[in-house]
């Protein structure tokens, strides 16, 4: 919670104060017997960038549907059930993802089916950067939205499986309980982080647009990490 309020406040102590206690977090959990968070499996490669890559994408994907609920509430002056019918559209790609991502990554290896999920949940929602104030703007959040989406989910399919496929079954248990709450300290984390930088600029949508680029240059950082750090099955 120091951390969060520090983000959104631009409130140094927060910060610090957040940073310290989540050290004496992981210092703690490090050496119990029984700890709330394997830690110490972050070691495993596959594990470590499969946290890496969960975070990014949820972080990112739930700052993502932040600014876009303001933008339709806030700069279209949508109300709540129209916002909720926009989402709807490109909610039916999560849907149509998660029955086919366990296809592709059977077929292409989870290490490229997550590296080209994650670009298209970044790098094809880059175009929302061009938002206007403007409803006839649909004609690009709503298709945008929709292929991100698809990546979104591919990509959360793709993640989980690095993150708990080698460890030994005695540990399965431990890895699926670090990538859930690296999703969840995600989600806590990305809303605030990208609303903290949409309010540096004055104007909405000027702010929308500074946050929009932020998610998607992280991103695209993450995955030239992951492409360098995660070597591909076989190797």
């Amino acid at each position: 919670m120091a951390l969060v309020f520090g983000i959104i406040e631009w409130f140094v102590p927060a910060l610090i104060a957040g940073v310290v206690l989540l050290a004496l977090f992981f210092w703690i959990e490090r050496r119990a017997t029984a700890p709330l968070v394997a830690i110490e499996m972050l070691a495993r490669p596959s594990v470590r960038w499969g946290n890496i890559a969960a975070f990014t994408i949820f972080s990112m994907e739930a700052g993502l549907v932040f600014l876009m609920t303001l933008y339709l509430q806030d700069g279209l002056h949508f109300g709540p059930l129209t916002t909720g019918l926009v989402f709807g559209v490109p909610g039916f790609a999560s849907v149509a993802a998660g029955i086919v991502a366990g296809r592709i990554i059977a077929r292409h290896g989870t290490r490229p089916v997550l590296l080209a999920a994650l670009l298209v949940q970044g790098g094809l929602t880059a175009p929302l950067i061009l938002l206007g104030a403007d409803p006839i703007w649909l004609w690009l959040l709503v298709p945008a939205l929709f292929v991100g989406f698809l990546g979104h989910i591919a990509a959360v399919v793709a993640a989980t499986v690095i993150a708990t496929s080698a460890v030994a079954d005695a540990d399965a248990g431990l890895a699926t309980g670090l990538v859930t709450t690296s999703q969840r300290i995600a989600v806590t984390v990305g809303i605030p982080l990208l609303g903290a930088v949409m309010v540096i600029p004055a104007d909405l949508l000027a702010g929308i647009h500074l946050a929009r680029a932020v998610d998607v240059v992280l991103t695209l950082m993450v995955v030239a990490l992951i492409t360098a750090g995660l070597r591909p099955q076989g190797r």
